[in-house]
């Protein structure tokens, strides 16, 4: 059986914390990213299975 995981745009958001330096670091399903801009998160989430709900 497949399954379905689906989140909202605006709780992965919640995920991104914003680093000293720039930019944030975005953890899902236990892997830590570092990105610029938390538009990226939405391709991280569908590389990780997600549909983002927006």
């Amino acid at each position: 059986m497949t399954m379905v995981k689906t989140a909202s745009f605006e709780s992965l958001i919640e995920l991104a914390k914003e680093n000293p330096e720039g930019g944030y670091t975005f953890i899902l399903d236990g892997e830590s990213y570092q990105i610029n801009d938390v538009l990226e998160i939405s391709k991280i989430a569908t590389e990780h299975g997600y549909i983002v709900i927006y």
